[in-house]
């Protein structure tokens, strides 16, 4: 629970965000979930978790991770009561030039996706996941606040 009552301004300066480090989806099916994003995505499995509490940790780049969970594996199982949760949309980013690759592989593969160009050289490619999350792969070249993306 919140202390509402005492004024935000009043507390200490909140340490800056420096990435995303994980982001769990909650999955029905542990294997077809593992086998999307690792073949049609191409994301590397970092580990993976035993009969106690299955999981797999997917790598998003050198220090990020995409966790896919069963029910079972949150609730009173898991650290804080955590649970995957349903997401309806995340977007992972790919080296710039590789969006009509991704594209073109994912359309071989049967999957139905959906491109925006955002203008600025940003494009994206939208497509679900076994259990209906949209997932965006983009090309990002202009940052929001109109500054170059490294």
């Amino acid at each position: 629970m919140t202390n509402l009552s005492k004024s935000w301004l009043d507390l200490p300066e909140a340490p800056p965000v420096t990435g995303m480090y994980e982001l769990v989806l909650e999955v029905s099916d542990l294997v077809a979930s593992e086998r999307f994003y690792t073949e049609a995505i191409g994301l590397p499995v970092a580990t993976r978790w035993g009969d106690e509490r299955p999981a797999t940790w997917l790598s998003l780049g050198n220090e990020g991770f995409l966790g896919l969970w069963p029910v079972e594996s949150g609730g009173e199982v898991a650290i804080h009561n955590g649970r995957g949760g349903a997401h309806v949309h995340f977007a992972l980013r790919i080296p710039i030039g590789t969006i009509d690759q991704a594209q073109a592989r994912l359309e071989e593969l049967g999957f139905a996706v959906e491109r925006v160009d955002f203008g600025n050289g940003n494009v994206a490619i939208y497509l679900e996941d076994p259990d209906g999350n949209v997932v965006e792969l983009t090309e990002i070249r202009l940052l929001w606040d109109g500054t170059a993306a490294s």
